[in-house]
């Protein structure tokens, strides 16, 4: 018989055998390319984000020196370097770069605002898109949560009270806050992307069992969180925003504890952002704690109800680097247990510490009840701050222009009485101070303020009631002849409207409703009761209307001289402050004055 060989000889079974060694060979290097293709990705993306540190640094560090330079040369230049061919050229361009980026543009405070902005977007495109391979969605999808990571830490430093940025740039929190909200949208923007196009990634490449393991579960409430936060921030925040502020710290506590079980692992970096971002809002909510709590022992606060929604609190404690127009946040646990809010410094001592409150909702209307049913009632208080970054005008400029309208007061007054405390017997800078309130009788709320400036030589006094008072004297009430009424109206005195078209207009009110209790008042101590006869002092004319600020400014703008400084300082309502910041720009020039603009209003 013949032999046949077998199907199962040693031949057949050893290139059976190859053909299985080179497969699973082939498999073993695509999944090691693979490997070296996602890390080969990481390392660009970790590359991407050390870079966009870097030029957001770098503009940090511009901002710095810009603010440095403009400090030392109007401090200690000399009349013959501000005199020479260079430096006249280098102030000529700088007027020229201010007029343009200082008028307002459409959505933002000023042109300068938009440009940062635009700026701020184009770093994030472009660092979420340079060098990108675009071959599958995953490492797109990945570079999105690496941006996200990024600008949650620099979310988080533009957030802070207690910023370096203040003493770095001049710029406080408060003035940072459009760029945190515009860095929040775009952190929110890029957590939501990150997580769908994610998720579609491992739908294709038929990993879905990829999105229930513990470290994708956290990084998807990660992004519920977001959500939340985004949410509360569009629909919330401007109709009750203390509900709005717990929401917001709960959800990022949340964020920050997620982020770190989602991105677990130091080796990778991604936890380096997220800890750099957790420390330095726990430090900053730790140091301000403890300044609550060092300056609630032996601290009490004398409440007394003033006309038309106001509230004076005298506080016995004041922190000694208080400085008037710099604002404090004020913790009544009596009236909110939990609660802390911003207020304007008007002026302070070593002993006392003064604020002006001017009801509109939430706390400012509760506070002014209490006051009412039980006036000069004696609370326990605490303070934290200050805060704000105020130019000091006494040393900066030749003349300051100050206008304030309704409560915005607050601010004008702690700067013109800090002013005339610290020059003493100097004869410049002039003061010139406009105030326009609605009700004349708002005026008893700063009598003894009103009868100090008045007594004082550098300051001009200029005052406007658009509601004048027809039962009693035309004159300003700092003489004490307002009576408190316990049913006077509310006082949304911010609510002015300022006109352009002539220098006294209509007297209809125009509603322009600004959050009052954001603006904080301080002023020094003194009898309880504001409307004592014993602080009479000569009466100042209130003039009718609101006033025509682009000529009043205009006008003092056109009788200073080329080689002197003129700083203007306002705080109020919206349509104030658009007057002042557009009359303000276009006084800037090439030839002429020196123009500083300073305006004092939150954007919470």
């Amino acid at each position: 018989m013949a032999y046949t060989p077998s199907s199962s000889s040693p031949g057949g079974n050893n290139a059976t055998a190859a053909g299985g060694k080179n497969a699973t060979a082939i498999a073993a290097a695509a999944r090691k390319a693979a490997a070296l293709k996602r890390a080969h990705q990481r390392i660009i993306s970790e590359e991407a984000v050390k870079h966009y540190a870097i030029a957001i640094a770098a503009v940090i560090v511009m901002f710095t020196i810009f603010h440095w330079s403009r400090f030392l040369y109007s401090r200690h230049a000399s009349k013959g370097v501000k005199k020479s061919g260079i430096m006249k050229a280098q102030v000529s361009v700088a007027r020229m770069v201010r007029h343009i980026l200082t008028h307002r543009a459409p959505g933002f405070t000023s042109i300068g605002h938009a440009v940062l902005v635009v700026f701020f977007l184009l770093l994030n495109i472009l660092f979420l898109f340079i060098h990108m391979d675009f071959a599958s969605i995953l490492p797109f999808a990945k570079r999105l949560g690496w941006m996200a990571i990024a600008n949650i830490a620099f979310v988080t430093f533009l957030a802070l009270k207690n910023t370096p940025l203040a003493f770095l740039t001049g710029y406080s929190y408060e003035r940072l806050n459009i760029l945190h909200q515009v860095a929040g949208y775009t952190t929110v923007i890029f957590s939501l992307l990150h997580g769908i196009f994610i998720s579609i990634g491992f739908i294709k490449i038929k990993m879905v069992t990829m999105l229930q393991e513990h470290e994708q579960t956290f990084g998807i409430t990660a992004g519920v969180a977001m959500f939340v936060l985004m949410t509360f921030a569009l629909l919330v925040r401007r109709i009750r925003y203390e509900v709005f502020y717990v929401s917001h710290i709960a959800m990022f506590i949340i964020l920050i504890v997620m982020i770190s079980f989602h991105q677990p692992h130091i080796a990778e970096k991604g936890a380096i952002a997220t800890i750099f971002a957790g420390s330095i809002w726990a430090s900053d909510r730790i140091l301000r704690g403890m300044r609550v709590l060092w300056y609630s022992y032996d601290n009490r606060a004398s409440i007394t109800p003033l006309a038309h929604g106001g509230t004076r609190i005298i506080l016995r404690r004041s922190p000694s680097r208080a400085v008037p127009g710099t604002h404090c946040f004020l913790w009544i646990p009596k009236i909110r247990l939990i609660e802390t809010h911003p207020f304007t410094i008007v002026s302070n001592s070593p002993m006392s510490l003064e604020l002006v409150i001017s009801a509109y909702d939430g706390f400012t209307n509760d506070l002014h009840n209490y006051a009412m049913k039980n006036p000069d009632a004696i609370l326990r208080a605490s303070i934290d701050g200050p805060y704000g970054a105020i130019p000091n005008f006494s040393k900066t400029a030749d003349k300051v222009i100050l206008i304030a309208g309704g409560s915005g007061a607050s601010f004008t007054f702690g700067i013109a009485l800090d002013m005339i405390k610290k020059l003493g017997s100097k004869p410049k800078p002039i003061i010139e101070f406009i105030w326009t309130v609605r009700e004349q009788e708002t005026l008893a709320w700063f009598s003894k303020e009103l009868a100090q400036l008045h007594a004082s030589p550098r300051v001009n006094i200029t005052l406007h009631s658009t509601r004048p008072s027809y039962t009693g004297s035309p004159a300003s009430p700092i003489d004490g002849t307002s009576p408190i009424s316990p049913t006077s109206p509310l006082d949304i005195e911010k609510q002015l409207s300022f006109a352009s078209s002539s220098p006294f207009a209509t007297r209809h009110p125009d509603p322009f409703p600004i959050d009052i209790e954001k603006t904080p008042v301080i002023a020094h101590g003194g009898p309880s009761n504001p409307w004592d006869s014993s602080t009479s002092v000569t009466s100042v004319a209130v003039l009718p209307g609101r006033p025509n600020v682009d000529v009043l400014i205009r006008d003092l703008v056109s009788k200073a001289g080329n080689d002197e400084r003129i700083a203007i300082a306002a705080c109020g309502p919206d349509d104030l402050m658009w007057c002042v910041r557009k009359t303000a720009t276009n006084c800037i020039k090439v030839k002429g004055p020196s123009i500083e603009l300073h305006c004092e209003q939150f954007g919470w």
